[in-house]
């Protein structure tokens, strides 16, 4: 019997690993260690004398090449089949490098390594051979020994042809998601193995020794005596050892259990005992689902069958009825497939419908015409010839990416007309889905958007320009400066080189330039320039453009100014002529020097565009460019829309300065009022008094003066008094129903809504009383740096904070705005007047700013002394 040294896992932890290794390689059985898979880990110096290879060549082997008539598949479900730290005996037939053949007792035992895992020890000693008296290293006859090396060549190829089949049907079971179970039978002990996929379909852990018992409690509890039965049937040898059957099993994570398939085959000795149980199973639960599934149909089917026959029966003049409608109802159908075909085809839409893989295979007669291309042209991925080159690569990645995510979407790219002319569409795909929620079918449409861009790209242009516009206005608080704002506006919009403003005199029929912008400047014609022009005089032929222009105001006129030879054209779509400028010689004298000044700037076109007042064109806009004269549609469009803001801003600055006149006229004549309701009419009741008191003394009646004095001194103190409360109605309003800090926090909302300037009052401490005239001071301030900031800093933000500290009270204004330098000259900035303010306040200011990184101003104010009034 071998050694059981080698086995006694416990005392060997315990030697040093020196003194160990030295065992392990003079122990004299051959010992080997092999891990589960089938690997040898080491050999002794005895296995390899035993074998005749040496140390490298035998851990390069495999057990299954030293093993006669094993596949590696029975050794490695053998190796995993044997019980820790239990140890077994064996007699195995081993084949020697010469080729003879060698019995051994192998004793085998499966320990735990703790860096090794699971693994074997073997212990091998050599058998005598039966009847041998030269003991078992005795060499065979010549003969025999061919006869064996000729085996041992057959063994290696069926070795080889069983590790190929095992490969393959270890493929065959991934792929189909089969599980394997193995059982066989030794004298010792009934192993058996489960794989890992085995494992997984009856929820058991990968790591678990699966028994019977085991095996059963994951069986649904309707079906384990029939699969008890089952098993114990084959292994009976019933039906040749054939076992087939289909069960439930219990998975935690499956309601109801889960269907499989099992199938198997016992294998049996000469005696009958069975020696080996191999069968696979399959997990069957979606099928059996649609079996039952379409069981329930078949019943549900039978049954309205039924009902139908049993109806039939005794309504047969009915049913001859209803199949003549059903005839009609598909005549209908055939005929609406066809009708709808035609209108498909016929629609003012592009259609067509793609396979799931994104593949098209339909495309309407109205694609097939746009296009020019034939049906087998476009079907597949043939369509992408008719797409822009600049679009082609955007519009493939996004209908591969709605295939891969299966959900509708749409994008926009350009078509080619059969002419070669490019128009946008929109490209819209949705999926048709079955009832398991695949993708079957795609449908989509192209849509035709060219005039609809147009339209945006004209109205974007409106909207930003309408914005910056209302912008200018908002921050704007010189009237006279709105009108280069609207300028300014037109020509970043257009891209023009500058702008010249006409007006007419309805009178006279002239014209005389107002204005023009220039170098990013408003510039204010002198009275030379501005001279009234005669477009026609009266004695002339009236202009071919010009007539109509002013008489209809329909049209814009494009002006060609090819080397100072100014030629017009009227844009009314249809490609007129071109006419000189004028028909006779130009009465100012300086429009030519204008002229010639912008031609040296590289102007080479104009853009006149009338302008409109209630229908009457009141005068134009003369947009210069230094391209040629070719101008598209909507930037016509987009011109006109904007001309009609250079009307608003004219009309805008003369009913401000009307309404300013007439403000300035009704605060005169309010003022008026007051002064004579409340301080004459008190002056003259005081002078009557003193009149009569005077009357009264020159008569001698002296008793009677002070009378007269002393209601001539009451009326005049009730004459102060309302001279006083007319100063204080003069107060800002924005103090009457709110304290100081909702008052700032009302006036900057207000001067800053619509500017696209953040503004806000941040409050600090427990407000304090604060005289009325300080009040005001401090809101005037704060509103004559924030308009500064809105006119000249060009900020984003504005930010206020009024602190009340125990000692003092700050007022802290901050913009992130273009900035400035103190040190220059800034006569619009207002600093003179807001450091007034401080100063009769009697506070300290500070000012901090540099260009590019806003302005700061610290106000602070002392403790307020009582008697005085101010701050200290």
């Amino acid at each position: 019997m071998p050694s059981d040294v080698a086995l006694q896992t416990e005392p060997a932890a315990q030697l040093d690993p020196v003194l160990a290794g030295l065992l392990f390689q003079q122990h004299p059985d051959a010992v080997l260690l092999v891990d589960l898979s089938g690997r040898l880990l080491e050999v002794n110096d005895a296995a390899c004398r035993l074998a005749g290879w040496s140390r490298a060549e035998m851990l390069a082997m495999r057990p299954w090449q030293m093993l006669l008539a094993t596949s590696p598949l029975e050794v490695r479900e053998w190796l995993r089949s044997r019980s820790r730290d239990a140890a077994e005996t064996f007699i195995l037939t081993l084949a020697h490098r010469l080729g003879h053949v060698i019995r051994v007792e192998a004793r085998v035992r499966r320990v735990a390594s703790p860096d090794r895992g699971d693994c074997l020890i073997v212990s091998c000693r050599e058998l005598p051979a039966p009847g041998s008296s030269t003991g078992p290293s005795a060499a065979l006859p010549p003969s025999q020994f061919a006869h064996l090396q000729q085996q041992l060549v057959q063994l290696r190829q069926h070795n080889k042809s069983l590790i190929e089949a095992e490969e393959r049907l270890r493929l065959a079971m991934e792929l189909g998601g089969l599980g394997l179970w193995i059982w066989q039978a030794t004298p010792d002990s009934n192993p058996g193995h489960w794989s890992d996929r085995l494992k997984e379909i009856f929820g058991v852990p990968l790591d678990a020794e699966v028994t019977h018992d085991m095996f059963l409690t994951a069986v649904h509890p309707a079906d384990r005596e029939k699969v008890d039965a089952a098993v114990k049937g084959a292994l009976t040898g019933q039906d040749g050892g054939r076992y087939a059957l289909e069960y439930r099993t219990l998975r935690p994570e499956a309601t109801g259990g889960r269907w499989v398939l099992a199938r198997g085959q016992a294998f049996f000795d000469e005696t009958g005992a069975p020696v080996r149980f191999i069968g696979s199973v399959l997990d069957i639960t979606e099928r059996k689902r649609a079996e039952e599934a379409l069981a329930q149909l078949n019943d549900g089917l039978g049954q309205r069958i039924e009902e139908r026959t049993a109806e039939l029966k005794e309504a047969n003049r009915a049913l001859t009825r209803e199949i003549e409608e059903r005839r009609r109802a598909e005549e209908t159908l055939r005929r609406n497939k066809d009708n709808l075909r035609m209108v498909i085809d016929t629609i003012p839409g592009l259609v067509w419908s793609s396979l799931p893989d994104g593949s098209i295979d339909y495309l309407n007669k109205r694609w097939l015409d746009y296009t020019g291309l034939t049906l087998d042209q476009a079907s597949g991925w043939g369509w992408q010839t008719a797409t822009h080159p600049d679009d082609l690569d955007r519009l493939v990645a996004y209908w591969r990416s709605i295939l891969a995510e299966g959900v509708a979407g749409d994008i926009e790219a350009r078509l080619r007309h059969h002419s070669g002319a490019y128009r946008w569409f929109i490209f819209r795909g949705v999926p048709l889905y079955d009832a398991e929620g695949r993708v079957v079918k795609w449908y989509g449409t192209n849509t035709d958007v060219e005039e609809r861009r147009k339209s945006e790209h004209l109205a974007r242009g409106q909207i930003s320009a309408l914005t910056q516009t209302l912008s200018a206005v908002s921050r704007e608080a010189n009237p006279d400066r709105l009108l280069a704002h609207v300028l300014c506006v037109i020509t970043s919009t257009l891209k023009a080189h500058s702008l010249g403003v006409w007006q007419k005199n309805d009178e006279t029929a002239a014209v005389k330039m107002v204005a023009s912008w220039e170098g990013g400047e408003l510039h204010l014609t002198t009275v030379d320039e501005s001279e009234p022009q005669s477009i026609d005089k009266e004695d002339e032929v009236p202009h071919p453009i010009w007539a109509d222009f002013f008489a209809s105001g329909k049209y814009c006129v494009a002006g060609d100014w090819n080397g100072g030879n100014i030629r017009v054209q009227m844009l009314d779509g249809s490609d007129g002529p071109w006419y000189p400028w004028r028909a006779g010689e130009v009465e100012n004298p300086n429009v030519p020097i204008v002229v010639q000044r912008l031609l040296d700037q590289g102007v080479q076109s104009t853009l006149v565009v009338p302008m409109l007042l209630a229908g009457r064109v009141t005068g134009f806009l003369s947009i210069r460019f230094t391209r040629p004269p070719h101008f598209q549609t909507e930037e016509i469009e987009l011109a006109q829309a904007l001309a009609h803001q250079v009307i608003l801003a004219l009309q805008l600055i003369r009913l401000t300065q009307e309404g300013h006149r007439l403000a300035v006229l009704a605060e005169r004549n309010r003022m008026a009022r007051e002064l004579h309701d409340t301080l004459a009419q008190g002056i003259t009741a005081v002078i009557m008094q003193l009149e009569l008191a005077e009357d009264a003394s020159a008569r001698g009646l002296v008793e009677a003066v002070d009378p007269h004095v002393k209601r001539a001194r009451d009326l005049a103190r009730q004459t102060l008094r309302e001279a006083r409360r007319s100063v204080r109605a003069m107060r800002p309003q924005a103090l009457k129903a709110q304290d100081l800090p909702q008052a700032l926090g009302a006036l900057f909302k207000q001067m800053t809504e619509g500017s696209g300037m953040q503004a806000e009052v941040i409050l600090r401490g427990i407000p304090c009383h604060i005289p009325t005239r300080c009040e005001e001071n401090i809101l005037r301030i704060g509103q004559e740096v924030l308009t500064n900031a809105l006119r000249h800093a060009g900020a984003s933000r504005f930010t206020g904070r009024l602190i009340f500290a125990p000692t003092a009270i700050l007022l802290h204004l901050h913009d992130n705005g273009r900035g400035f330098d103190p040190q220059g000259q800034h006569d619009g900035f207002g600093l003179t007047g807001i450091r007034e303010r401080v100063e009769g306040m009697g506070g300290r200011l500070c000012l901090r700013s540099r260009p590019g990184q806003g302005t700061s101003i610290r106000i602070r104010l002392g403790r307020l002394k009582a008697e005085s009034g101010k701050f200290v």
